[in-house]
């Protein structure tokens, strides 16, 4: 046991395996913050601000930690201005490591300060942030080239990169696996009936067709029982590579299904985002070359990492 501890820790100490798609993930999450932001722009002071319809129960006595959101609610502007520049910062590389955790203590108090609007979406967001703090996302998509390290430095970075990218996929499967079991002891879920009572309703109306589908109770059925069955399924089959490329398949239909048709869709981006780390460097380097090159970004896929 000791034995194989020992070759997996010299095997994560190797290379930074994840180095491509971990510097893709930073940038996205922080277009996605930004998008975030963005689409609430005319009602920040209503969210966030003094006319907030929430009071920020994050705290509860007069502390230092009282005064940060008391001072973050009445200049809610300069807050947000200052939360936009970080991510800025964070999405061009500048600041790597430092300027993550700066972003990840400003998303933590912007969520506490409002936390009714906070859905699992939000959260996964947070904590992929906090990994990022210490993951190696800064050999692709920076402003500034990340200067090479000694050799047992780089070791280090490496094997605490290897765990930042290890932890989201497993905080992936966790979601996924603690969903599963919660919908099986549900009733209804159960009895195959929640896509039925969900789709019933209007606030999850996406579409024209919704009505109809609806009423297909064999659909209804097939798509609450495959829900069941995908996230109870996933977090034990994503590391097998002969199941790896078909589940991955059904995740992103899984996810587009609910973002078009129930219009959920913070939630689904983010959990799609942390699909390609479950893929090598060099076929996230591939896919991402062939696309760019599709859209006339780039040529051709550089032939080594």
């Amino acid at each position: 046991m000791h034995r194989y501890i020992s070759h997996y820790i010299e095997l994560l100490q190797k290379e930074n395996y994840k180095s491509f798609y971990l510097a893709f993930l930073r940038v996205a999450l922080c277009c996605w913050l930004l998008k975030e932001l963005f689409i609430n722009w005319d009602s920040l002071d209503l969210l966030y601000g003094t006319s907030a319809f929430v009071e920020a129960n994050a705290v509860s006595h007069r502390n230092f930690i009282y005064g940060i959101f008391t001072l973050a609610k009445s200049h809610h502007g300069w807050f947000i201005f200052a939360y936009t520049f970080v991510i800025a910062l964070n999405l061009l590389g500048v600041g790597k490591h430092i300027s993550a955790t700066v972003l990840f203590l400003f998303v933590c108090l912007l969520q506490r300060l409002n936390m009714s609007i906070i859905n699992g979406g939000d959260i996964l967001a947070r904590m992929i942030l906090f990994y990022l703090i210490f993951a190696g996302s800064y050999h692709h998509f920076v402003l500034f080239k990340e200067k090479e390290d000694n050799t047992e430095l780089k070791k280090i970075r490496n094997l605490i990169s290897n765990f930042a990218a290890l932890s989201i996929m497993l905080q992936l499967c966790m979601a996924y696996f603690s969903a599963g079991i919660y919908k099986l002891i549900d009733p209804v879920w159960f009895r195959g009936e929640a896509t039925y009572y969900v789709m019933s309703m209007e606030r999850y109306t996406g579409t024209g067709w919704n009505r109809y589908i609806v009423h297909q109770r064999w659909f209804d059925y097939i798509a609450n029982y495959a829900t069941l069955l995908f996230e109870l399924l996933f977090p034990l089959l994503v590391w097998k590579k002969k199941f790896r490329r078909p589940l991955l398949a059904a995740g992103l239909l899984f996810h587009a299904f609910i973002y078009v048709f129930l219009m959920i869709y913070g939630f689904e981006v983010v959990f799609v985002l942390t699909y390609g780390l479950f893929l090598s460097n060099r076929q996230c380097h591939n896919i991402f070359y062939k696309l760019a090159s599709y859209f006339r970004f780039a040529k051709q896929p550089l032939s080594a990492l």
